[in-house]
């Protein structure tokens, strides 16, 4: 693609800042400068799935702006790789920092899981996967969970050995706001939405798209800076 979407940048942009304010709401409250169960409140956990849903949706959606129905597979190695690593380094700096309550498929997991699970549905047209999406949802209201299954099904649904983990997006459902991605392109392709030329009036918002095209590097990096100030803060005071 020899331009980005504006768009899409801008608001995987606005998702990133809200998953900051997300992660410092959280170090507040694990710093002890804000009450214990701050971010499980209900609406707390609403902003959270909002964040999530959206960079899903993205995903899946830049999938097929990339690609379409014939995979490049170097640009998706590349990419899904990237990826892949990153979501085993999240694990790995959780582990060292958090022990049990580790990251095991968060939301990078769950991005790579769903973007290797795509290929077998790049072929299906928008109707076909807006329907898959919905059962995948369905089937996630309608089966009593946790279900019965060992630790290493986790990965695809909640099971009664999946341990607590301070982001956990499993396949059923998560891989629903990825496919409804896919799904809205041809959409987006008939509005119009998806041609470069028509985002000059995002140019203006040059700050969110930045980060949005950043959006990895500075998921990455964020937490740490968070950290490290609340821990140079209580040094300090």
């Amino acid at each position: 693609m020899p331009e980005r979407i504006l768009w899409i940048d801008v608001i995987r942009g606005v998702s990133i800042l809200a998953m900051i304010t997300f992660h410092f709401a959280f170090d507040l409250m694990y710093f002890g400068f804000a009450k214990s169960d701050l971010i499980y409140q209900p609406d707390w956990r609403l902003f959270e799935r909002m964040i999530a849903f959206s960079f899903l949706f993205i995903a899946g959606l830049s999938l097929f702006i990339t690609h379409g129905s014939l995979i490049n597979w170097n640009s998706f190695i590349k990419r899904y790789g990237v990826t892949a690593i990153c979501a085993v380094l999240i694990s790995a700096v959780t582990y060292v920092l958090f022990n049990g309550d580790m990251i095991r498929f968060g939301i990078l997991h769950a991005i790579s899981v769903s973007g290797l699970i795509s290929l077998l549905l790049l072929k299906l047209n928008s109707f076909f996967l807006a329907l898959l999406a919905v059962i995948i949802f369905l089937i996630n209201l309608l089966i009593a969970q946790p279900v019965e299954g060992d630790y290493f099904w986790q990965w695809l649904i909640y099971t009664n050995e999946t341990p607590h983990s301070l982001d956990y997006r499993p396949i059923i459902p998560w891989i629903t706001p990825f496919i409804l991605g896919m799904a809205s392109y041809q959409l987006f392709k008939k509005w119009g939405l998806l041609e470069t030329s028509n985002t000059i009036i995002y140019r203006e918002l040059s700050i969110l798209s930045w980060l949005g095209r950043n959006s990895l590097i500075i998921y990455l990096i964020h937490q740490p800076i968070l950290f490290g100030g609340f821990f140079l803060f209580l040094k300090i005071s």
